[in-house]
């Protein structure tokens, strides 16, 4: 059998869970190759971010600018890499971010995960984080350019395929369920068994819904709220919204301990009692699979994403993530002891998804 290239595309891919599954697809991918005939080429921001085994058999080629300025990504995505393409000659590209780019290829897959065409924004995402409000105007128009040229467009979960069918002239939408790869060593973290520790790890964007908890916390009487500690991944010095939080929840339950890495962030999972989740619109919440596959309890919002990411389980509720109240009845009850959980139950075919990437690499791979 002739040798196969294929080209994944992730130049603006470099932190959050978008970074977690551009790793972990190329992690998968490099194992995936070894008893095949297949040449994996790699365009990212930052080559130095993949150290994992097999790293060596992908050819990494860096786009630096990537992540400063939109005009780089748009001259990218649709005028240097269709001469890209003709130089490399793929069998396969394979874009990871949600753009469909101009290329010469044999197939052409694209991968879709932003979810903020979804998400209505308000006077506080337009006032401290303008690009949700820029990206939910665009994005509809970004997936829409080049996107019939696509074999087949990918999606996390079912409530957005549904949603791209409607918005989009494409038949071709799957599900791709992001597959939780775990770090190998977590990092031993010391929490005060004095406090029930809650743990909500996110990047400090506005639709992230960090002021419910902190709205919720003001409605729990004083007994409950000398039990907890609520442990965030946030800084004054990520952004001016982080420090809008900071300045006006400065409470003493909230332990702003800035951003973590993986092996950190596995190693809260490991001691926390409980993870926290009230995000606004997300394609897959990353962190409730995570606790999920640590055995612990979940507080979550009460939309469609969040029951997708936590499919059958039974220790969550959920709560409204605009009424404080709801979840201060949460975590009250939490603390006492007498919460009862609601549960979930994933009720999707598992048929019509794909739940690994060497699945999905078979698909895409096949001749």
């Amino acid at each position: 059998m002739a040798e196969k290239t294929i080209i994944v595309s992730g130049i603006n891919m470099v932190e959050g869970g978008i970074f977690t599954i551009l790793h972990n697809c190329l992690e998968k991918l490099s194992q995936y190759s070894h008893d095949k005939e297949l040449k994996i080429i790699a365009l990212v921001y930052d080559a130095s971010q993949f150290n994992f085994e097999f790293s060596e058999d992908i050819t990494f080629i860096e786009f630096p600018k990537s992540k400063k300025y939109w005009l780089y990504r748009l001259y990218y995505e649709y005028f240097y890499f269709k001469k890209l393409s003709k130089k490399l000659q793929p069998d396969v590209w394979f874009s990871l971010h949600d753009a469909t780019p101009n290329v010469h290829c044999k197939a052409q897959f694209v991968y879709c995960h932003n979810p903020n065409i979804f998400y209505k924004p308000t006077i506080k995402d337009w006032l401290f984080e303008y690009k949700v409000g820029f990206f939910y105007l665009f994005y509809k128009f970004l997936f829409r350019i080049n996107i019939s040229k696509n074999k087949a467009v990918f999606v996390q979960q079912h409530w957005i395929k549904e949603r791209f069918l409607k918005l989009f002239p494409i038949k071709n939408v799957f599900v791709a369920i992001p597959e939780n790869i775990s770090v190998n060593e977590t990092v031993e973290i010391d929490l005060d068994p004095n406090f029930i520790h809650f743990f909500y790890p996110s990047f400090a964007r506005t639709f992230k819904n960090f002021e419910l908890l902190g709205d919720a916390v003001q409605m729990l009487p004083v007994a409950i709220k000398s039990k907890i500690k609520i442990h965030l991944t946030i800084s004054e010095s990520d952004n001016a919204y982080a420090r809008h939080i900071i300045a006006n929840y400065p409470f003493s339950q909230f332990n702003f301990i800035g951003k973590r890495s993986r092996a950190e962030v596995f190693g809260y999972y490991k001691k926390m009692d409980c993870l926290l989740f009230p995000s606004k619109i997300e394609t897959w919440g990353l962190p409730i699979t995570e606790a999920k596959g640590f055995d612990k309890p979940i507080l979550l919002a009460n939309l469609p994403y969040a029951k997708e990411s936590v499919g059958t389980y039974k220790e969550v509720s959920f709560f409204d993530p605009t009424n404080p109240a709801e979840l201060a009845q949460l975590l009250f009850e939490f603390v006492s002891k007498t919460i009862q959980y609601q549960g979930n139950k994933y009720t999707f075919d598992l048929k019509k998804q794909y739940n690994d990437w060497y699945s999905l690499f078979d698909f895409i791979l096949k001749e």
